[in-house]
């Protein structure tokens, strides 16, 4: 697993020079072996490809409003299915910063969202003779002897990777995840290019407090290390281990000996190539389904520390059995302990609409605090932040505006904030919309309340729970303070 010394952070520089003696577009990292630089020349190369394809998609779209009212004809693809086509093009550094982009119907024109939601898991699936290439090169020739029934038709299909149906040699069904090829290079350059452009984009007036130049380093980062399916199986099954005493949670469970750099093998949660229409369930199923999703991302959170930052719908499923299931480990953070610890603070203080002590949580788990920073400040802009969002329902309670606002506030009083707190910020991002579709009324600081006591009285969940207690052990939330009433 990852810690905090793998974040990695990208800005344009002028430094050593590359090897023909131009500029580099640095990759900077905390571990340095995280992400290699990016040559400005290769960058600009690449840049200008993008232009391209963007310009291309713009002509095409263009072109065809003009003969549609030259025939008199009609078209479903407007604008945004076309932006949705340019976006799949570009490949898949920028179809993951969509697929985030298309769960923010609150800030994204919903036609938008919903043009985008076809990158979550429908995404042109890999050739034919390139899907049997991967299975000859991790498998080898004789493949057809470890999976029986293979079948072509992806069950999804994403930027990396596609997955696809078969059987085990016993007959044990298991769905197969292979890399797409020859993603590597475009992606690093794309990354690089993608964090220069939210590090400038979040100097704009308007955006000044958002922490969108630490959110693109987390997501680059996490897109980069998702190329390394071995890594995801590894998550994918602590992910399982951490999950499975939450009955109404289902994660697939990786078959680790058939695993590899370019392959998952898993087991095959039935249900989940169907997608369930919200709109279809009554009112007590949809209510029953977000409190689960709450309750499995707060788990996450709070007490095992493993968190999975990419539950954007194509990997949060509502299986027509009751279930909620989660799939693709390849973005997961292990969230340190002490910013597992202040997370939990933070959250059951915000219920309790207890500003001072939110602001203690935050205070205690920033990177850095000096005689220049103003405390008291901070501390009256906590209480009135907390005062306004504390004990809100989904409905009234918007993540974006209280994030922007509290990120504003560090800076302005110069507190300097842990950047682990990005990858949280992420998880609850994700879900946040589909929760609120789901059940617009959901008290979800009511919710997180019982899960932070109870990590907060060492009493992890999953398999940790199960392993710590037969092991004598029971670490929580060592010296936590709860809150004071009031």
């Amino acid at each position: 697993m990852r810690g905090p010394s793998d974040d990695v952070l990208f800005s344009w520089t002028a430094g050593k020079p590359g090897p023909a003696g131009t500029p580099e577009l640095a990759a900077e990292p905390k571990a340095a072996a995280e992400l290699p630089r990016v040559s400005t020349g290769a960058a600009a190369l690449r840049l200008g490809q993008i232009l391209g394809t963007a310009a291309g998609g713009t002509v095409r779209q263009v072109a065809r409003r003009s003969w549609r009212r030259l025939t008199g004809r009609r078209s479903e693809r407007g604008w945004p299915e076309e932006f949705a086509r340019i976006i799949e093009r570009l490949g898949p550094a920028f179809i993951k910063f969509a697929q985030i982009a298309s769960t923010r119907e609150d800030v994204i024109p919903p036609r938008a969202c919903g043009a985008l939601k076809r990158l979550h898991d429908a995404v042109e699936p890999m050739r034919h003779d390139d899907v049997h290439r991967a299975l000859t090169e991790h498998f080898g020739p004789d493949w057809r002897d470890v999976l029986r029934d293979f079948r072509l038709e992806p069950l999804g299909s994403g930027s990396i990777a596609c997955v696809y149906p078969a059987r085990l040699a016993d007959g044990t069904p298991v769905a197969v995840k292979l890399r797409r090829p020859d993603l590597t290079d475009v992606m690093r350059r794309d990354v690089a290019i993608l964090c220069a452009v939210f590090a400038l984009t979040g100097r704009l007036p308007g955006l000044r407090g958002a922490p969108l130049s630490d959110m693109a380093r987390a997501v680059g980062a996490s897109v980069l290390r998702q190329l390394d399916l071995q890594a995801e199986a590894e998550n994918l099954a602590l992910l399982y281990d951490d999950l499975s005493t939450l009955e109404f949670v289902a994660v697939p469970e990786p078959v680790e000996e058939l695993c590899g750099e370019a392959c998952v093998v898993m087991s095959f949660v039935p249900g989940v190539r169907h997608r369930v229409d919200v709109a279809e369930l009554s009112q007590e199923r949809r209510r029953t389904l977000a409190d689960q999703t709450l309750r499995a991302v707060f788990e996450m959170l709070f007490c095992t520390g493993l968190v999975h930052c990419d539950l954007h719908p194509g990997n949060l499923r509502l299986a027509p059995t009751g279930s909620v299931v989660i799939l693709d480990a390849g973005f997961v953070y292990r969230t340190p302990e002490v910013v597992r610890e202040n997370l939990a603070l933070f959250f059951l203080n915000l219920g309790f609409r207890n500003g001072p002590r939110c602001a203690d949580a935050v205070l205690a788990s920033a990177e850095q605090v000096d005689s220049r920073s103003d405390i008291e400040a901070f501390v009256a802009d906590m209480t009135r932040l907390v005062n306004r969002f504390g004990g809100t329902t989904a409905r009234d309670f918007d993540l974006i505006a209280f994030s922007t606002e509290l990120f504003a506030s560090q800076r302005r009083n110069g507190i300097y904030a842990s950047s682990e707190f990005v990858f949280p910020l992420l998880a609850l991002l994700m879900v946040e919309e589909t929760v609120r579709r789901l059940d617009p009324d959901v008290d979800f600081q009511a919710i997180a309340r019982p899960i932070v006591f109870r990590a907060a009285s060492g009493r992890p969940a999953g398999e940790r729970r199960r392993r710590l207690e037969k092991e004598g052990r029971s670490p929580g939330l060592s010296g936590a303070a709860l809150p004071e009433a009031g």
